[in-house]
């Protein structure tokens, strides 16, 4: 029931404010900054894939993420996460069990709500280059903790359309050997939803089993 939230780590890595060592990197994240600023709510969908070459492992999976003000719903195969802003919501199709917790103690790294929050320090970056990903303009960004040893990964590595200064694709490299990509495809600012998406309706679940954790 947990992996979903997982997922939502790397959204949050997108576009916060770094400590830079690098005059042209800050340059573009200050851009995603003064762009993004102005989002009240995004839709998107993403791909993510996880490969360790070592245990010859390679996961791949899609999923799509809603957000509208503090409110979040995330869905990751046969997984729901939603925030309705009192509760957090963590369903399984395949159980028909639902979990019930608090969302001020979910990490705050792992909230698609703080995307756009801006952070002045906990990374520094390098400027990498600008090339052509599926006749896109990008240029790429790699980010590395100021502090390693309270992270799992060493390395960020971020891709940024160049022409609508979005973030398009980025790559962790874990401690572990692990390294996962995240695409974020269809992204769609200021999108209109209905709060109906970001609400748990246990009557539309018949039989779900429903965990209290709070």
């Amino acid at each position: 029931m947990k992996k979903p939230l997982l997922l939502l780590a790397f959204l949050s890595l997108f576009l916060h404010s770094f400590a830079q060592d690098d005059p042209k990197s800050r340059a573009i994240v200050d851009q995603l900054i003064a762009k993004n600023k102005s989002y009240t709510s995004f839709d998107a969908d993403f791909s993510s894939r996880l490969l360790n070459t070592a245990s010859k492992l390679d996961v791949k999976q899609d999923g799509n993420i809603k957000v509208k003000g503090r409110k979040f719903r995330l869905t990751v195969l046969d997984n729901t996460v939603i925030n309705d802003g009192a509760a957090l919501w963590t369903y399984s199709k395949k159980s028909n069990e639902v979990s019930i917790s608090d969302p001020k103690d979910m990490d705050e790294a792992l909230d698609p709500a703080n995307l756009f929050n801006v952070y002045e320090k906990g990374f520094k970056s390098q400027y990498v280059g600008a090339s052509t990903e599926d006749g896109v303009a990008v240029e790429t960004i790699k980010l590395f903790p100021l502090d390693p040893a309270k992270k799992p990964f060493h390395t960020v590595i971020l891709t940024v359309d160049k022409a609508k200064m979005e973030p398009r694709k980025v790559v962790m490299k874990y401690k572990d050997g692990n390294e996962v990509t995240y695409v974020l495809k269809n992204f769609k600012p200021n999108a209109e939803m209905v709060d109906a998406l970001f609400s748990f309706d246990k009557s539309k679940y018949p039989g779900v089993e429903v965990n209290d954790m709070r």
